[in-house]
């Protein structure tokens, strides 16, 4: 987390198997001053998070190495992004049941618009 003016701006992975999606995030994350980390693979996400700090996690459900719920249970038990606050995201119907499970801070149904995306990143650092 750092600071730009007063205002609080983030450093957010965002993972995701589609490169249209993490392409169209990583542009409005940068716009909106943030600094995203992007990522195709569940599997490098895992790694590089577990020694790369960030204060953010968007996560996919859907993907084809691991699913989103699986990786977001990997995170909230490994020691470095057990507190990192995650948003889950897809089209698919249990998403809800899926971030309660999980522990999830938030959720971002696909098709989504970014002005939804601004109100969970607010509701989070508030």
């Amino acid at each position: 987390m750092y600071f730009n003016n007063g205002v609080i701006l983030l450093k957010i992975a965002v993972i995701d198997d589609e490169e249209g999606i993490l392409l169209s995030m990583r542009v409005f994350l940068e716009m909106e001053g943030h600094q995203p980390v992007t990522f195709s693979s569940p599997k490098k996400a895992l790694a590089v998070l577990s020694q790369e700090k960030v204060d953010l996690i968007i996560l996919d459900i859907r993907m084809p190495e691991m699913t989103g719920e699986e990786l977001a249970m990997k995170f909230k038990k490994t020691a470095l992004t057990k507190d990192i606050p995650i948003i889950l995201f897809s089209a698919h119907d249990t998403l809800p049941e899926i971030a309660l499970k999980v522990g999830a801070e938030g959720i971002l149904e696909k098709p989504f618009h970014f002005d939804k995306l601004i109100h969970l990143l607010n509701n989070i650092l508030a």
